[in-house]
């Protein structure tokens, strides 16, 4: 008899909104950090912005949005229920 057993990995979810003209930077300052996040617009034609984050690497993106937060690149950022998860 096999036994499969179902292990799911799955990252940390955030979605953000930025400031449109200032998406690009944003994108380019995440992919400048290897391995940090998947980040991508959630839709082509809102400000709306969706990671997915390791669970290792949570901190380091977290200190990185709130500095373009402070610098006024994101206008907020929050960590939500991820939306890939399958029951």
């Amino acid at each position: 008899m096999k036994v499969f057993f179902r292990i799911f990995m799955y990252c940390e979810y955030y979605q953000a909104k930025a400031v449109k003209e200032t998406i690009w930077f944003v994108h380019g300052c995440l992919r400048n950090e290897e391995n940090l996040v998947f980040d991508r617009t959630l839709d082509k034609n809102s400000d709306c912005l969706e990671f997915f984050v390791t669970k290792e690497m949570e901190s380091s993106f977290i200190d990185i949005m709130q500095f373009l937060q402070q610098q006024g690149y994101i206008i907020y950022f929050e960590k939500l229920t991820n939306r890939l998860l399958i029951d």
